[in-house]
């Protein structure tokens, strides 16, 4: 075992755990520490980052990213696991639905709502897992709990099934909304495709699969930089001294950037642009919330570096540029004053 730090973002297959894909992953980069940031269904596809070493310590931090669904459903037929894994509890004829109306159905679950999330779920019950509870055959009720939708499109409506494409905020059960559009039509309805397309702030990126990772020549290709989990976060690059302060947890004075909060987590950098943790702006000083260590490879330190000389290289044509400028100022009022100095003397 090795001790490896960086981020991959994983697509999962079906018919597996996401706790069991993550082992399987974890023995194919003979990882010491691995860890995802939010459960598939085992039944789901799709997007589901890993995070390797020291990238475990922001896992949690991930918790709260909005996440991308596409999901298919077929109304007529539910299930006790909301989706196609489970065992049927009802079978009801579907009535005659138009696109009119299933995009306003769709369309209702928009926003801020509260939902019931399914007895087949890892929330607890009393210290104990819903899922476990109800394999068990005990009766579960979960307390409805705050969701927003922040996209919802109908991508395609064939009766009886119906696809979706949403965005969505943490906690919230793709399953339970396809329920829920179901019993709005009376007839009930359960998942039978659900795909991750994204995790924030990994919109758009390229996911791998485990027979990339097995057959490539080189999988650490594939690993992002500890970083990129919380990318979309405010950062401050800091000099060598504040650096050394911040990592020993003395709480330096810094400028704060623009309209930071004191609750506002940033990300902190060295020249070099290492990243060396997160920490907070709180009355001009800089602390300390959790220090980050490991860089990803040799190449990413490359990187690294070229980029802090890129910046460096900036910040000196951008230099050169001001002095210009300013040169070019002084030159004009000398050669303004010069004129005025002749028209006064052609004036006498």
């Amino acid at each position: 075992m090795r001790a490896l730090n960086g981020v991959l973002l994983l697509d999962k297959p079906p018919g597996i755990t996401s706790n069991g894909v993550l082992q399987k992953v974890r023995k194919l980069y003979g990882a010491k520490k691995a860890g995802h940031t939010g459960s598939l269904d085992p039944s789901a596809t799709g997007m589901l980052p890993v995070c390797f070493g020291e990238a475990t310590k922001l896992c949690g931090y991930m918790l709260d990213a909005e996440k991308t669904y596409r999901v298919t459903a077929v109304l007529g037929i539910t299930t006790d696991t909301e989706d196609s894994d489970g065992e049927i509890l009802t079978q009801t004829k579907v009535p005659e639905i138009t696109d009119a109306q299933m995009q306003e159905a769709v369309a209702s679950f928009l926003g801020e709502q509260m939902q019931r999330p399914p007895i087949y779920s890892a929330l607890k019950k009393e210290g104990v897992r819903a899922y476990k509870l109800a394999r068990e055959g005990k009766q579960v009720e979960l307390e409805p709990r705050a969701i927003n939708v922040k996209t919802i499109t109908l991508i395609d409506f064939t009766t009886p099934a119906f696809t979706l494409e949403l965005r969505v905020s943490k906690g919230t059960y793709i399953r339970s909304i396809a329920r829920d559009i179901g019993e709005h039509f009376g007839c009930g309805a359960h998942v039978t495709h659900l795909r991750r397309l994204a995790v924030s702030p990994f919109d758009g990126q390229a996911m791998v699969t485990l027979e990339e990772i097995q057959q490539a020549t080189n999988a650490d290709d594939f690993l992002l930089e500890t970083d990129q989990v919380i990318s979309d976060w405010p950062a401050v690059v800091v000099d060598e001294q504040i650096a050394l302060r911040y990592r020993h947890g003395s709480k330096p004075e810094i400028d704060a950037p623009q309209g930071n909060s004191p609750e506002t987590l940033i990300r902190v950098y060295n020249p070099q642009d290492k990243f060396l943790g997160l920490g907070k702006i709180t009355d001009g000083k800089l602390e300390t919330v959790r220090l980050i260590g490991g860089q990803l490879t040799d190449e990413a330190g490359k990187a690294a570096a070229k980029k802090a000389a890129n910046r460096k290289a900036d910040e000196e044509a951008a230099a050169i540029r001001a002095a210009r400028k300013k040169a070019n100022k002084e030159r004009m009022a000398v050669n303004k004053n010069s004129e005025s100095s002749t028209q006064s003397g052609v004036a006498r």
